[in-house]
């Protein structure tokens, strides 16, 4: 069923120099590059009155942009019951990266949130087409609930595990699968280190370096109680079906981000290097920290894709006529353009409405 856009989705705006606020990151510049913003849209892309949402109640939260075929694919974990517990995975398609159609369900979760359940929630976090087999390989995490008994709280995320699921039609024709899980990619285990807490792995995103024969993978995680920062680490592995990731002891856990980050999304430049785009937040009880608004996104760029220095923060809504967000969330991904330039949409919880819904931006990375 084709989709109707809210009211603003399309009113789109170029950008005055002083929307850029270049020095919201304080901190020292670990690398010359800087996404600028050029145009961004004046309301969500996929809003609670978007036509065809179906039973999405809740809004989305992470996913995964990119362009195959010229088509632009979105999967995207969508909170089609309460928010942020009763989460599956969804692929969508669009022409231009604005008129979204859904198409099914990747990944469904199993309802009935509890401590026996280890898939009550599905997070999209990856999707690679792998030319050896000629399958796209998707990765996603999956949570059980706390035990209260054991002193943990039922709608809290634990032991969070990485699957890999594979389409079952080959080729890149088959993006829109169906998928069948093959594997655990990733999970807590006796290699776990330190600062990985309660809620196992929360981020997972494998890239190649190099020439391709080392894969890395930015794997996250965080404790409940006592609570910790959320944070990253850089593992190692010989290839995209890795399952025995080895953690880089030096980069763990990565200074990308010291209180907050959450799935980050890799992408290699022409130039070699890498840029990661992410989750971040700006969270008053930590003031030692620099404070970042409620309507960034993170980045950073590195040389090798293993080392990762401290990020810096796009305003995504820069004035109050586009400022529809209480709280941006999770950038979806940057998608290359002929021009130069990138598409990046990402998701946000409305100010009016207990919504999350996508936004999009148009941006380039300059010097």
């Amino acid at each position: 069923m084709k989709k109707s856009l809210s009211l603003f989705a399309f009113l789109l705006f170029p950008l005055l120099p002083f929307a850029q606020n270049y020095q919201l990151d304080r901190r020292g510049n670990r690398f010359p590059q800087r996404l600028e913003l050029i145009e961004e849209s004046e309301g969500p892309l996929i809003g609670p009155d978007y036509a065809g949402l179906g039973d999405i109640r809740s809004g989305f939260e992470t996913g995964v942009t990119l362009k195959e075929g010229g088509t632009y694919h979105l999967f995207i974990s969508e909170m089609y019951g309460r928010h942020h517990l009763d989460m599956r995975i969804g692929h969508w398609t669009s022409p231009d990266a604005r008129r979204w159609t859904r198409q099914s369900t990747a990944i469904a979760n199993v309802p009935g949130r509890s401590h026996l359940n280890h898939k009550a929630e599905a997070w999209m976090q990856a999707i690679v087409f792998d030319e050896k087999t000629a399958r796209w390989q998707l990765f996603y995490i999956a949570y059980r609930g706390g035990n209260p008994e054991q002193g943990e709280v039922l709608n809290l995320d634990y032991e969070g595990v990485v699957w890999r699921a594979v389409s079952q039609t080959p080729g890149r024709a088959g993006i829109g699968g169906p998928y069948q899980d093959a594997e655990i990619a990733m999970k807590p285990d006796a290699n776990s280190q330190d600062w990985e807490g309660q809620q196992g792995l929360d981020s997972f995103f494998p890239y190649p370096v190099g020439n391709g024969s080392q894969w890395v993978t930015l794997h996250g995680s965080r404790n409940h109680h006592p609570p910790s920062p959320w944070r990253v680490g850089v593992a190692t592995g010989k290839s995209l079906f890795e399952t025995k990731w080895q953690r880089v002891t030096a980069e763990n856990p990565s200074g990308i981000e010291t209180l907050f980050i959450e799935n980050p999304i890799v992408l290699r430049l022409p130039t070699g290097e890498y840029l990661a785009v992410y989750d971040t937040s700006n969270w008053p009880a930590y003031p030692e920290y620099p404070a970042r608004p409620d309507n960034t996104v993170g980045y950073s760029v590195s040389k090798d894709g293993i080392h990762w220095p401290q990020g810096k923060a796009l305003i995504v809504q820069s004035r109050p006529a586009t400022n529809w967000a209480a709280d941006v969330r999770t950038p979806l991904g940057l998608v290359p353009e002929p021009d130069g330039t990138f598409t990046l949409l990402y998701t946000a919880r409305m100010k009016d409405k207990e919504f999350w819904a996508i936004g999009n931006v148009r941006v380039r990375l300059v010097k």
